[in-house]
């Protein structure tokens, strides 16, 4: 059985990265790019199977991100699934927006811990609804 002290620390590492997820959404729906760009290591991956476009690194990342505005809706996180391993991690969980232009999907996430900071490297979309877009090569952590 795990000591008290790594027990705590898992619980401590999860509530980060659940925390992590949190705040990408509300950065995103505020449309505040710099703020949703640290939230990922410098050689961070986002890939959103919604539009077919995938970005490597802090430069790409923040030109993706330069597009986005403010959302007429409110992404909701749920269902989290997180498998920790040290400094690193890999997870899932389902998403949901609601309000105007709403869609739903779920995110398969890789994160690492650094300088004591849980960060994406990398965070891939892919939709349910309004259009749901199979892929047999998909391995869910």
């Amino acid at each position: 059985m795990a000591s008290i002290e790594e027990r705590l620390t898992a619980l401590e590492d999860r509530t980060a990265i659940s925390e992590l997820r949190s705040r990408y959404c509300w950065y995103t729906v505020r449309g505040l790019r710099d703020e949703v760009v640290e939230l990922f290591t410098e050689d961070g991956v986002f890939q959103n199977a919604r539009n077919g476009e995938s970005v490597e690194g802090k430069a790409a990342l923040r030109e993706y991100f330069e597009r986005m505005q403010p959302a007429r809706r409110i992404p909701l996180v749920m269902n989290e699934v997180t498998h920790l391993a040290g400094n690193e991690a890999e997870g899932t969980c389902a998403m949901t927006s609601v309000g105007e232009g709403a869609f739903c999907g779920h995110y398969i996430d890789s994160f690492r811990k650094v300088e004591g900071h849980w960060l994406f490297s990398a965070r891939s979309f892919f939709p349910y609804w309004p259009v749901y877009q199979p892929d047999a090569q998909r391995v869910h952590p």
